[in-house]
Parts: C-alpha cells; sequence; structure tokens
C-alpha cells in the first residue's frame, strides 16, 4: 500500500488551487461557468476546496481545460509539460510583450468556426485551439468548398494565438507559407454567438483588411460538424 495517501480535504484543496488556476485564464468567472455548464454558487464551491465535481462534470471540466483527471492529486505546473514555445521570443519581440502577457490568452480550448466577409462572398473555416505555456496553437483545414480540388493536407491551416493588451492576435497559415493571414480580434459586445470580432489581413487583399466573426463552437460534436458542412457561399447566415 502506498504511503502517498490523501485524505478527502487534501483532494479537495488541490482541486480548488488547480481550479483556481486555471480559471485565471479567463477574465469572467461567469462567462467561464456559463461555458462549463456548471452553476456559479457550485464553481465557488470547487474553487474554494469545499467540494469536488462529479465524474462527469469533472470529465467536462478536464475537456474544457485540456487538462486530465491528475488535477485532484498534483499542481498544475507538475501536471503541464511545460516547454518554451519555438515562437515565444518572436511573439516578444513582435507584440511587444512580456512572457506573462502573452501566456494569458483569451481565447477558449476548443473549436471555433471563422467566418471573413471576402469582396462579395465569405470565407469559412474551422479552426481548434490548444493553450500551450506561452501561447494557444491553432490547427484547422479550409473548408472543400472554398478548396474544391486541394487535398486535405493542402488544405490545412496552422498557426498561434497571442494577447497583446485587449487585443488578440491570430496568425495563420497553410503549408509553405501559403495564404498566411493575421488577425486582429477582440471580444463581440452583442452578446450574439459571435464570441469574437475583428479584422484579418491577407496576401488577397494586403492594403484592405476584411471583417472576420469567430463563432465558438467548444466541444459540441453537432455544432462542429454543421460548421465543418457549411458552403462559403452562405456561412454567415448561420450566425
Amino acid at each position: 500500500m502506498t504511503n502517498d495517501i490523501r485524505s478527502p480535504a487534501e483532494v479537495r484543496a488541490m482541486f480548488g488551487a488547480n481550479l483556481r488556476q486555471l480559471a485565471r485564464r479567463y477574465r469572467s468567472v461567469s462567462a467561464l461557468c456559463r461555458k462549463l455548464g456548471v452553476n456559479r454558487t457550485q464553481f465557488n464551491r470547487y474553487l474554494s476546496g469545499e467540494s469536488v465535481p462529479r465524474p462527469d462534470v469533472l470529465d467536462r471540466i478536464c475537456r474544457f481545460f485540456d487538462v486530465d483527471a491528475r488535477i485532484l492529486l498534483k499542481p498544475l505546473d507538475e501536471i503541464e509539460k511545460v516547454e518554451d514555445h519555438a515562437a515565444k521570443t518572436a511573439l516578444t519581440e513582435f507584440l511587444g510583450s512580456g512572457v506573462d502577457m502573452i501566456a494569458r490568452t483569451a481565447f477558449s480550448p476548443g473549436f471555433y468556426a471563422v467566418i471573413e466577409s471576402v469582396s462579395a462572398s465569405h470565407r469559412m473555416t474551422l479552426l481548434h485551439a490548444r493553450p500551450q505555456a506561452q501561447c494557444t496553437l491553432i490547427r484547422g483545414y479550409v473548408s472543400r468548398a472554398a478548396m474544391p480540388e486541394a487535398t486535405p493536407q493542402a488544405r490545412e491551416i496552422q498557426g498561434i494565438v497571442a494577447c497583446s493588451g485587449d487585443s488578440v492576435y491570430m496568425l495563420t497559415s497553410q503549408r509553405e507559407g501559403q495564404n498566411s493571414r493575421v488577425y486582429m480580434i477582440s471580444p463581440d459586445p452583442t452578446g450574439t454567438a459571435v464570441q469574437w470580432r475583428g479584422t484579418v489581413i491577407s496576401p488577397a487583399t494586403p492594403e484592405a483588411p476584411e471583417p472576420v466573426v469567430l463563432k465558438y463552437l467548444g466541444h459540441d460534436a453537432a455544432a462542429i460538424f454543421a460548421a465543418a458542412r457549411l458552403s462559403t457561399n452562405n456561412p454567415a447566415q448561420q450566425l
């Protein structure tokens, strides 16, 4: 039998400390509770170490923050493999902000439907965000409707997200630097399904930024597959 036996109180305290650290990545605890589908009062009990969630709620929290159930047993810093991301130095120099600021991206992990206005039409991209120590990594694919003859490999997008002040920057590119894009976005104040709104600069419009909106899909499989099926001719009608 192991000598490293934790009491229920120690488990609750460990989970509360880890959850407080994770929650600090988000500006609003109320908004975070809504995304998690957890009552604010109950969430406060988790934060204070008064209780731990039942298994299904714990699973939901772990999936949302992209961690595992070890948050009940170990400090978060021991669970997360913190390595310097290759882009850290370039991000710090480009954005003019320290690593601590870069780490606090306001982007929630999960899927996003990105709708760009391209002159008279729209371009829809489905992206997945995964937080790292110094930034958030982005991966996704341009829709088949936008690139009907291209292979999945050619449609793949990768990039990074970082914050500078109240703004969030997202830099993405297809393979070999094709169709690189720079997004500058802010939280949308309208209270609609759109969580982010801003502009995007692409090689096609280097001197005329196009409007862009981002709809957060989280890990909702039905919403993700529905977004993936959207035609680029009418994605804005779905928001």
